[in-house]
């Protein structure tokens, strides 16, 4: 998927217009990510099934909302993707807040990034 040419095509940098662009452009049968407009209600069931004082909470949940969060992917390990309009998340199938990894970079220049091996991320698949 070519992340830029999304990029350049964003009106507004919202990880909703984000997830819709990218939705609009067929996604690479190989790809390690997948992205869906249903992972978020999946994510909001697991951070309730998985709620400990480790773990992501509804709390967090309503906080982040604030910030226009949202899940866009999930990688084929289970692991998700998420956005606010300023910053990047990967957040392990696990859901402890302590393994997070936080990019200060909106989606479209983190999977930019990805793409290129930049990201330095101990749960991210490699790009091949």
């Amino acid at each position: 998927m070519n992340f830029q040419k999304i990029k350049d095509q964003l009106t507004e940098s919202t990880p909703k217009s984000f997830l819709t662009a990218v939705l609009e452009n067929d996604q690479d049968e190989e790809s390690t990510i997948i992205f869906s407009q249903t992972i978020e209600e999946q994510f909001e069931q697991n951070v309730h099934y998985l709620a400990s004082d480790d773990t992501i909470s509804l709390d967090d949940l309503s906080n982040w909302s604030e910030q226009e969060f949202l899940v866009v992917a999930q990688t084929i390990d289970g692991d998700y993707i998420a956005g606010t309009t300023e910053q990047s998340f990967v957040i392990p199938v696990s859901l402890y807040k302590s393994d997070i990894e936080t990019y200060d970079l909106f989606l479209s220049d983190f999977f930019i990034a990805h793409t290129n091996n930049l990201i330095c991320s101990s749960i991210l698949p490699k790009n091949e």
